[in-house]
């Protein structure tokens, strides 16, 4: 099959979309699926066309410019109008703002239409980016209602998806593709001997520097955790400068990064066997995710596979890999005590937390998932999501 996919950030750029999308795009080309990736050209270094070697060929469309945290791209339509021609299913990443015309386009070009609900569109800011928001939101809807199928990662983050509770009996299951090696051998000692973590205990974040993330309320943790670990370390991993302008990300989190500065590690963007290795040399790792934008974060199943336990923020969708798993506890959104408290007791008693590779395995298996959007490339039917499920 030809797969077209459509999101508005490809890698380079690092996200849980962004890397949802590209190992997406491996495993079809691994199983023989011929895959293009069209997104936006939000760096001037990129090329405008690349030809992978595992994922098949980037098509980046450029960039007029930003509106919040949307792109505009005069171009973008009619270069994925043309690409549709050439594909057999067209499969968009939410949130796009363009969803619904996207959506007619492969319609009446009779394709396969997937939609993969990963977040609501959020604009900070104006009244004018809040109303982009909504139409951006409105648009996903019209367009989730006429695709052939829309997948989302949850039941209870669909209970509450603005979006996704609009859309119908249309809407599937599916767990994400989640995918990491095993860390090395000697990680856990060599890893903080690099870094320069100590031997206390490592508070382990990666992620996205963005409000939602919750990384202020993390750092306020600081003093409480160290009153019962005095040496401990908080190592932060993630994208210091923003892709689109190269200036440092900037937020609530600064002023706590400078005042606690000697207890903090900040490593910049982690992949591959470094991302294995980060999270072997964490005592725990942490989602401390505000609000409901968050949808998930795989980097709670990516740390429990290095066997590492995690905290994460009791929201809908993020709370289920833990509830499911035992892999760790969950702690009150935006309560900086409650998630110090939690912190503590997992450190304080790590052993019981951790289970195996295998377990977690079970309950999110990387191949299950593959194997999901294939059959729904083929035009196959998977069991809908029923309204009473999604508590």
């Amino acid at each position: 099959m030809k797969i077209l996919q459509i999101l508005y950030y490809a890698t380079p750029y690092t996200s849980g979309l962004t890397i949802y999308a590209d190992r997406l795009a491996r495993h079809m080309t691994a199983r023989g699926h011929q895959v293009t990736t069209l997104a936006s050209r939000h760096e001037d270094r990129l090329p405008a066309r690349e030809e992978t070697p595992d994922a098949g060929t980037i098509v980046r469309v450029p960039v007029a410019a930003t509106f919040d945290r949307a792109v505009i791209m005069p171009t973008f339509l009619p270069t994925a109008f043309r690409l549709m021609r050439q594909h057999d299913v067209v499969h968009i990443h939410l949130p796009v703002a363009e969803t619904a015309a996207l959506v007619a386009m492969a319609r009446a070009l009779r394709k396969r239409v997937i939609l993969t609900h990963h977040s609501d569109l959020v604009l900070t800011g104006s009244a004018l980016s809040a109303f982009g928001a909504k139409a951006g939101q409105w648009s996903g809807i019209l367009g989730g209602r006429i695709a052939d199928t829309v997948v989302t990662y949850t039941e209870s983050r669909a209970a509450v998806s603005p979006t996704v509770t609009r859309l119908g009996d249309n809407v599937v299951i599916v767990s994400p593709p989640v995918e990491i090696g095993a860390p090395s051998p000697d990680a856990r000692a060599t890893y903080r001997a690099a870094h320069d973590m100590g031997e206390g205990p490592v508070i382990g974040f990666v992620g996205r520097y963005a409000i939602e993330k919750g990384i202020e309320v993390l750092l306020q943790t600081i003093p409480i955790v160290q009153e019962r670990f005095t040496n401990a370390v908080y190592a932060i991993a993630g994208p210091i400068h923003d892709v689109r302008d190269g200036s440092v990300l900037s937020g609530p989190w600064d002023a706590w990064i400078e005042h606690y500065r000697a207890s903090i590690r900040q490593l910049d963007t982690v992949s591959g066997q470094e991302l294995a290795d980060f999270y072997a040399a964490c005592d725990v790792t942490v989602l401390p995710s505000i609000n409901w934008t968050e949808t998930f974060g795989l980097v709670q199943v990516e740390s429990m596979l290095c066997g590492t336990p995690v905290v994460a923020s009791d929201l809908p969708g993020v709370r289920e890999p833990i509830a499911r798993t035992g892999f760790g506890e969950l702690a009150t959104p935006g309560d900086v005590n409650d998630l110090a408290a939690k912190i503590i007791a997992v450190i304080a008693t790590r052993e019981q937390y951790v289970r195996s590779a295998a377990e977690v395995r079970a309950r999110y298996s990387l191949e299950a998932s593959i194997d999901a959007y294939e059959r729904l490339y083929r035009g196959e039917q998977l069991a809908p999501l029923v309204p009473e499920q999604a508590t």
